[in-house]
């Protein structure tokens, strides 16, 4: 080793071995380092947070082959889209087929579109492909410098009958303070904000949210929240993705909570779509110690499209009472456990394929099914797991949730089966989030799981020409902590 390598700091070797093409996995074997470790000495050394060094920006194509507009709740993206200059080294970043979705179904060509947490510019990208202008803002230089090298480049004239150049106005910024913006300005919002401190996105400006941790991440995006209803004109759309975190095999409902921070500042929930996630590994390591330590991968994040509404609407839910098949379902083997938290059946297999995994995965030595407390058997007999579904209802009631909770073994798990609502006025009734708010206030649970039950190839809720085919449920696993 040369003296000039000897004097180099390990951070600075680090970078080096990435530019030379080794791997994180690489990099983390030769220096004995972690991939955190690795994430903060590249944004230290580079100022932003990716995952590929002195990458070349090569155009092959200007549009996905084959793309069409989704048209359920659940989007699926096995390739996360290369067209134009989208790359995926940004950590964090989304694929650009949700803002493409976003743009295509809430926007015009000409008008305009806000990214307040900017990023590598994937939302930048898609507004000049497809003729809307666009503000972004970050609140770290370095990438709003990326973005503006992923932004430039020259739109084909075949793209458009006469060749169009929206406005594309890319700034250091502040998502709590968009001062700079009008009023009722803006005609669509897309967001991607951090989720709270699980990446770092700058080495250490002081407004960064990704530093934050939850409570005060909340807080903040409370202001960010207030900010986006001020500038966006009346009833168009603010399209929100965020997900859940982990700590200590248990899940933190980032996303709920973060949904109902937009609720409570003046937004209505027009659709709640589940994302996939297509890189989570359900064999080998991950799968073993998935059932080994009891907990599922997270494979789902949350869309949020919220629309500001400055009428009073009287929203009546449309719910259905639906009878499921009565025969128990048998239990699954070990080794045919689902493993992530996105469980995908055909419309007449869900039910019972999502019992059999919950009696396989949580069931000690009893559980029952029941769609109200009155169902439970009276004396002192108490469950390892109890399926609660309220599908049929508007709402979950605390204090019956209390009483159930009490019929409970220590450690037991209580599952809540549910499902979003389509409303009179076209807008959601969220479910599972009125659950989980309802559910966080009884101090012995815990939230184990949220899991999304997929039905695919077939329509099966809420058929509606007023919105998104909701075909997705929820299951909300909690564990009663040990009396």
């Amino acid at each position: 080793m040369s003296a000039k390598t000897d004097s180099k700091t390990l951070e600075e070797l680090i970078v080096d071995a990435k530019r030379s093409g080794l791997s994180d996995k690489e990099i983390g074997e030769k220096f004995n380092v972690s991939f955190n470790f690795i994430e903060k000495a590249i944004t230290k050394l580079t100022g932003v947070n990716i995952s590929t060094l002195d990458r070349q920006k090569k155009s092959k194509s200007f549009a996905p082959k084959n793309f069409k507009l989704e048209e359920a709740t659940v989007w699926s993206f096995k390739s996360r889209g290369n067209w134009a200059t989208h790359t995926g080294d940004y950590r964090g970043n989304w694929s650009p087929y949700i803002p493409r979705n976003a743009i295509l179904r809430y926007s015009k060509e000409g008008e305009s579109v806000l990214d307040c947490f900017c990023g590598s510019g994937a939302t930048a990208i898609e507004c000049k492909l497809l003729d809307r202008n666009f503000i972004g803002i970050d609140i770290n230089p370095y990438a709003i410098k990326l973005a503006t090298e992923n932004v430039s480049f020259d739109i084909p004239q075949s793209l458009f009958e006469e060749l169009k150049e929206p406005i594309i106005d890319l700034r250091v910024g502040d998502a709590r303070d968009l001062a700079f913006i009008k009023d009722n300005s803006i005609d669509l919002i897309c967001a991607h904000p951090p989720y709270a401190d699980i990446i770092q996105y700058t080495d250490n400006v002081k407004q960064d949210l990704s530093f934050l941790g939850i409570d005060n991440f909340l807080r903040d995006m409370a202001k960010v929240a207030r900010e986006n209803h001020r500038v966006l004109k009346d009833e168009r759309y603010c399209a929100v993705l965020i997900g859940d975190m982990r700590k200590k095999k248990h899940v933190v409902p980032l996303g709920f909570r973060l949904i109902d921070v937009y609720l409570n500042n003046g937004f209505v929930l027009k659709e709640l779509v589940i994302k996939r996630q297509h890189n989570c590994r359900t064999t080998g390591f991950w799968y073993k110690n998935s059932i080994k330590y009891n907990f599922l991968l997270l494979a789902h994040e949350y869309m949020a499209i919220f629309q500001k509404s400055n009428q009073t609407s009287h929203r009546q839910v449309i719910r259905t009472v639906r009878k499921e098949i009565d025969e128990l379902p048998s239990r699954i083997e070990r080794n045919k456990l689902e493993t992530t938290t996105v469980w995908i059946s055909r419309p007449t297999e869900w039910y019972k394929h999502a019992m059999a995994n919950l009696i396989s995965r949580y069931d000690g030595r009893s559980y029952t099914t029941i769609t109200q407390y009155s169902q439970l058997a009276s004396g002192n007999m108490k469950h390892d797991l109890i399926i609660w579904d309220v599908r049929s209802k508007t709402s979950v009631d605390w204090h019956e949730a209390l009483q159930i909770v009490g019929n409970l073994e220590g450690n037991g798990y209580l599952a809540i089966l549910c499902e979003d609502a389509r409303c009179t006025d076209g807008s959601i009734s969220p479910s599972a989030i009125s659950a989980e708010k309802q559910l966080s206030s009884i101090p012995s649970l815990k939230v184990k799981e949220i899991i999304v039950i997929s039905i695919e190839n077939g329509q099966t809720t809420n058929e509606t020409s007023n919105g998104l085919v909701i075909n997705h449920k929820y299951l909300l696993v909690y564990q009663k902590l040990q009396d």
